[in-house]
């Protein structure tokens, strides 16, 4: 049968980048495998850049696919359907990256139903974590600001914490043990909002242990070996529905036309929009800027807004989170056109 691994993470904790290196590796030890991007936007820019990374290692070991959301059960019939291709074309393992506001539930059960009972199995569930992104969360909460993870944000957390065989610590050049360990006790107090009973220690937790530009630097063989065998988890917890009753929303503006496309005026720029009241809820930006032929790429949440150039990419912006609007977004974004172009 076909393994699959689930990798889940809130959005912007850098579920990209680990799928990107988690290939890489299993590509290495000679496995054939499929990637699912299951993004909630209508357009993959993470789809883009694995495309592009991957593009000239393993030629014709891997295939990359795309999922957008919209109407739950369309969604679940397009998952399905690309879940069965690949498992008759017999991949060694599929991996599957959900957006950051995907239900695991919800994947779970179509691999039960027919015929995927009898192609596939989940082997590994892997919750991606930004420690950085917990800790600043915290102290938005503490000094009374409402640019905190909302209580539906925080719920989807737990949840896949709750499935979770390990949860990889991101960008660990950002912090040392002590918000290691401050950030484990903050996943535990969520995991007790959601009524879960379980309680994470350090032995489930895996962070690299260097940093070198965007890649894994300093995750050990020994380190792919424990990903690999890191399984899943099946923890009760009280079961709500947050993605399909219309919590969350992307936004598109295409066609970005930034007047200026300096690195500190696009991060000024994104700090006016995460700053504005009307717009506490949005949780991220990601997409791309065109400038002289050449595409800026960036990925924006809360807490922290990365920018670097970029060979390939669309011309979108895309706009995620809970209440935010095309006008309020818009506001700040005189200079977009926001439509198709044909």
């Amino acid at each position: 049968m076909t393994r699959v691994d689930l990798i889940t993470g809130f959005l912007g904790a850098g579920k990209t980048t680990f799928i990107l290196d988690y290939a890489r590796e299993l590509i290495r030890r000679g496995e054939r495998i499929g990637i699912i991007e299951n993004d909630y936007g209508a357009i993959n820019v993470d789809l883009m850049l694995l495309s592009r990374s991957l593009g000239e290692q393993g030629e014709g070991n891997y295939r990359l696919e795309m999922v957008i959301g919209g109407d739950p059960d369309c969604h679940r019939r397009r998952l399905k359907t690309k879940l069965i291709a690949m498992g008759i074309d017999r991949f060694d393992r599929v991996l599957v990256e959900p957006s950051g506001v995907f239900d695991v539930e919800e994947f779970t059960d179509i691999l039960y139903e027919e015929p995927l009972e009898h192609m596939m199995s989940l082997e590994n569930v892997i919750t991606v974590v930004d420690p950085e992104q917990l800790l600043k969360e915290k102290e938005n909460r503490e000094s009374g600001s409402d640019r905190g993870l909302s209580p539906d944000a925080r719920y989807i957390l737990g949840e896949q914490l709750s499935k979770a065989g390990c949860v990889f610590f991101s960008k660990a050049e950002n912090y040392g043990e002590a918000e290691t360990e401050e950030a484990l006790r903050l996943l535990n107090g969520i995991l007790q909002e959601v009524q879960c009973g379980r309680v994470l220690t350090e032995g489930d937790i895996l962070r690299r242990g260097a940093s070198l530009g965007n890649s894994l630097a300093g995750l050990t063989g020994e380190d792919w070996d424990r990903i690999l065998h890191a399984g899943n988890r099946d923890y009760a917890y009280a079961k709500r529905q947050v993605v399909e009753d219309g919590s969350f929303t992307s936004l598109f503006f295409f066609y970005p036309e930034l007047q200026e496309k300096e690195e500190e005026a696009i991060l000024r720029r994104m700090e006016e929009i995460f700053r504005d009241p009307a717009l506490s809820g949005l949780s991220r930006i990601k997409g791309f800027l065109e400038d002289d032929g050449e595409w800026i790429e960036i990925n924006a949440t809360r807490e922290q807004t990365e920018i670097r150039k970029s060979p390939v990419g669309q011309p979108v912006l895309i706009a995620i989170g809970q209440g935010i609007t095309q006008e309020a977004v818009g506001h700040f974004l005189k200079s977009y056109e926001n439509e198709y172009r044909g």
